[in-house]
């Protein structure tokens, strides 16, 4: 494992605490510094161009997904109709992986959401045990694994067929015969 690679899962680690404690403790700011670090870091190993994307596609997707999620009653985050704005930090913290410390998923894109998929429930119900976030159904947690699963998949196929282009780019001209 390269530096940059360890650097980056620790630095998502930290984001993934801050935003969640920050949720059980009614802000978003840590969320938001720790999600900056994370760009900054992108930006400093010359990757923002590419990360971008992906951390626009979290934005997203999480405000959405999160969304469904409270309004099927699988999530509850304190009342609140929409998702909060530390789970969308989270959400695109994790755009800043794909690229990084979740590269390697990016061969087997269905591995990857397999396990996306199976550990999602895990991260929700530690969000739970911190205090930012009600699971009122833990059963009812299968759909979210299951969505996640399919939407890492498709992450990660998106995150390979990136890096094949950037390859590509980067190869020498094969000369004439």
């Amino acid at each position: 494992m390269s530096r940059a690679t360890l650097i980056n899962a620790v630095l998502f680690q930290v984001v993934w605490f801050a935003c969640v404690l920050g949720g059980a403790a009614g802000t978003s700011l840590w969320g938001a510094l720790t999600v900056l670090a994370l760009v900054g870091f992108s930006a400093w190993v010359g990757m923002l161009r590419h990360d971008l994307p992906f951390v626009c596609a979290g934005l997203f997707a999480g405000f959405a997904l999160d969304t469904g999620w409270i309004q099927l009653g699988i999530l509850d985050y304190g009342g609140a109709q929409v998702a909060p704005a530390w789970i969308v930090l989270l959400w695109c913290g994790l755009g800043l992986t794909l690229n990084h410390s979740m590269q390697m998923f990016t061969a087997r894109p269905l591995l990857g959401g397999v396990l996306a998929g199976a550990t999602a429930p895990l991260s929700y119900l530690g969000g739970e045990r911190l205090g930012a976030v009600s699971v009122p159904d833990p059963v009812a947690m299968a759909w979210v694994g299951l969505v996640w699963a399919v939407v890492f998949w498709g992450a990660f196929a998106w995150a390979r067929s990136g890096i094949e282009r950037r390859a590509l780019a980067a190869a020498p001209d094969a000369e004439p015969a």
